[in-house]
């Protein structure tokens, strides 16, 4: 049992319990309670989109964090490691996808305007991270630079919005081909 701990468990668990554990936590319980509103209580994504919405950010999330905090790269580490500790799983499935998730949901009920929409995400996603580098020790940065996050969030939002815009019309077309059969589709 011991080596389990050893070998599995502690590599996972943090070095220290300190402010950036505290930070997870409490941006953990913000983002649920910002995906339960919108997802039950305020819903303007189908749960098709919400679904397809979510596994792509944990997916880019996932990939990203792996490629830019791993060697040969090793940019920054997150939390107390380079990467695989137990607040990194669940800032890589929780609170990115659902903060992504959320902007996706403002994004269907306020789209005026598609490059504003990208800049005030962007913007916002800059600051998060700031706040998270610099008054709760989130990042570890090495070579990175709060910068190249800018680039980084405008990929990740361009590639967002285009998704869910080929979801949405996929989506409609489908629906529409099922209603015409019979079908009832309600959100």
């Amino acid at each position: 049992m011991k080596e389990i701990y050893e070998d599995a468990i502690k590599p996972m668990l943090p070095k220290h319990f300190d402010q950036n554990e505290w930070f997870t936590i409490a941006i953990t319980i913000l983002v649920i309670a910002s995906v339960y509103y919108i997802t039950v209580k305020s819903r303007k994504l189908l749960w098709s989109q919400i679904i397809c919405i979510s596994l792509l950010n944990m997916q880019l999330t996932t990939v990203g964090d792996y490629f830019f905090a791993m060697p040969p790269y090793d940019f920054y580490d997150t939390v107390d490691r380079n990467s695989g500790e137990l607040a990194d799983i669940i800032l890589q499935n929780i609170v990115y996808p659902g903060t992504i998730l959320y902007f996706m949901h403002l994004y269907k009920r306020v789209l005026n305007s598609k490059l504003l929409f990208i800049l005030l995400c962007v913007g916002m996603l800059t600051v998060f991270e700031a706040v998270s580098v610099h008054l709760f020790n989130l990042f570890t940065y090495k070579s990175w630079k709060l910068a190249y996050s800018i680039g980084f969030y405008a990929f990740v939002m361009i590639l967002n919005v285009v998704f869910y815009e080929k979801l949405n019309a996929f989506l409609e077309k489908r629906i529409g081909k099922e209603q015409g059969d019979g079908f009832i589709i309600r959100e």
